[in-house]
């Protein structure tokens, strides 16, 4: 019967209703705000770093963990803060690390609050990691007083150093890789290229509104384009031509916004979203060693 056939359309139409209310009001902002946990145990000892373990207690009290990865030579210049992208975890770096050690540097990695070991139950994109990055040079500072602050930072670590930056004059330079304009902008991107070019940008404002409520922080306020206008520390800005994930396009808005008169933008031919490293090559490479050098000396 036709009314028989309406009552199980409603119970279907009520039925995907509520999986979608669930969907867009829980799972999909806890997705934005907690990343998989990853680590690599036993890393550093393999690559034979001499390093030591660090443990930060953030402005809200949660355990930060990291290396202090040091000079392999008789001097230290420097230190080089380390972070990695959403998803990742300290021991991305710890290969850089070792090449940084024979350029008579000290680099600090970490795991950012909500990966790896590091305490913290949800990712707030810089609006509290930047306060880390603070707490993590006060600690520099106490043990290298002296010695100037470097940080390098690729992907959502890109967009936590430019806010840092812009919060602690005491970071004395910056190597940005791969890294986006404004939050907001960047999760419609994700989304979209999830679902095959399908893209609401009312619903992705949405959700990552949800996820802002969720962990109390203020998503509207994640806007690296808006930060650069306040940077004055010399800037070296990287993106790959082929990164599908973070479009080249924001990482020269970055450079062109950037208050700096001492900044350089780097653009690498076929450069995917990793490994810009390795698709740079020597050219790359030495860019960036003659950038560091310039600011240490």
């Amino acid at each position: 019967p036709v009314s028989k056939k309406k009552k199980y359309i409603s119970i279907l139409l009520l039925f995907f209703l509520i999986v979608g209310f669930i969907v867009i009001n829980y799972l999909l902002p806890y997705a934005i705000l907690q990343p998989p946990r990853i680590g690599k145990t036993g890393l550093a000892e393999k690559l034979q770093l001499d390093y030591e373990d660090l443990d930060v207690k953030s402005v809200d009290l949660i355990s930060l963990k990291g290396y202090a990865v040091k000079s392999s030579t008789d001097t230290t210049r420097g230190v080089i803060i380390l972070i990695h992208g959403i998803g990742g975890c300290k021991e991305h770096f710890l290969g850089l690390s070792k090449e940084l050690a024979t350029m008579d540097l000290e680099s600090w990695i970490f795991d950012l609050r909500a990966h790896g070991q590091s305490e913290g139950e949800f990712c707030t994109y810089g609006q509290m990691e930047k306060y880390d990055l603070k707490k993590i040079v006060d600690l520099i500072k106490t043990i290298h007083p002296e010695l100037p602050i470097g940080i390098w930072g690729n992907s959502l670590g890109g967009a936590v150093a430019i806010q840092g930056l812009e919060l602690d004059p005491r970071i004395e330079f910056g190597i940005i890789e791969s890294t986006f304009t404004d939050l907001h902008q960047i999760v419609y991107d994700y989304k979209k290229r999830i679902l095959k070019g399908i893209g609401i940008r009312s619903l992705s404002d949405y959700v990552l509104g949800r996820a802002g409520k969720i962990a109390s922080f203020e998503p509207k306020k994640i806007k690296p384009l808006v930060s650069v206008k306040n940077i004055n520390q010399p800037i070296f800005i990287a993106h790959g031509e082929a990164d599908k994930n973070i479009k080249w396009e924001y990482g020269k808005q970055l450079y062109t916004h950037l208050k700096s008169p001492d900044k350089q933008f780097y653009s690498i031919p076929g450069g995917e979203h990793f490994g810009l490293l390795s698709t740079g090559g020597t050219t790359y490479k030495t860019a960036l060693i003659d950038f560091i050098n310039r600011n240490l000396d």
